[in-house]
């Protein structure tokens, strides 16, 4: 019942918007190729190694049973996203600026002896008419709503998207990719397979 509130109020603010789908490409990013690394439970895993970071772009695909605006309304519940996303240890909304545009807070659990990351992020809805698209664009900036917090690390570089696909009523196809730099010592093993179970366990989680 809560999602479809949530669902049924961004379903009114994302119709009265026309935009285009927004690139997130940058130089470095533009470099190397996509290599599918695992394709497990129909979802599809992606890596790209870019020259110079220690940790990969990742891109994950797979199709929800559900429709488009129910998925676009769970994504949109910061406050719970520590149940679906993978290695959440602490998620929340630090502020509503508009219906579509959000500031949220996101803290990743990391094995030990690796500090936990976290970041606040901004986050902005977007909509393609044409395509039956709805991409949620998010990016790490800086905030005093939340302050950095003692051994744990703030990412240096976050963004990334969600891309929603309507096939049919009742079916969505998600894409989730994100570029990071976690800042601090990440060992190479560890930045490798976060790239492999990040994407794989979301979408598997959002399912659910």
């Amino acid at each position: 019942m809560r999602y479809a509130k949530v669902g049924a109020r961004l379903c009114v603010a994302v119709g009265l918007m026309v935009g285009l789908v927004a690139t997130m490409a940058t130089p470095a990013a533009a470099q190397g190729k996509w290599e599918r690394i695992n394709k497990e439970e129909g979802i599809e895993v992606f890596r790209k190694e870019i020259a110079g970071r220690d940790m990969p772009m990742f891109r994950g695909r797979a199709v929800v049973k559900a429709d488009l605006y129910t998925v676009l309304a769970v994504l949109s519940d910061f406050d719970r996203h520590t149940e679906w996303m993978h290695s959440c240890f602490e998620a929340g909304l630090l502020k509503e600026i508009d219906d579509l545009n959000r500031l949220s807070y996101n803290r990743a659990d990391a094995p030990w002896p690796v500090s936990d990351r976290d970041v606040v992020l901004r986050s902005k809805v977007e909509i393609d008419r044409d395509k039956k698209r709805i991409t949620i664009h998010f990016r790490g900036v800086k905030s005093p709503l939340k302050p950095e917090v003692e051994d744990v690390v703030r990412m240096k570089r976050l963004k990334g998207y969600y891309q929603l696909t309507a096939i049919d009523a009742n079916t969505t196809r998600v894409q989730y990719q994100v570029d990071s730099d976690p800042g601090g010592d990440l060992p190479t093993w560890l930045a490798a397979k976060a790239s492999e179970d990040i994407p794989l366990n979301t979408l598997r989680n959002l399912r659910k």
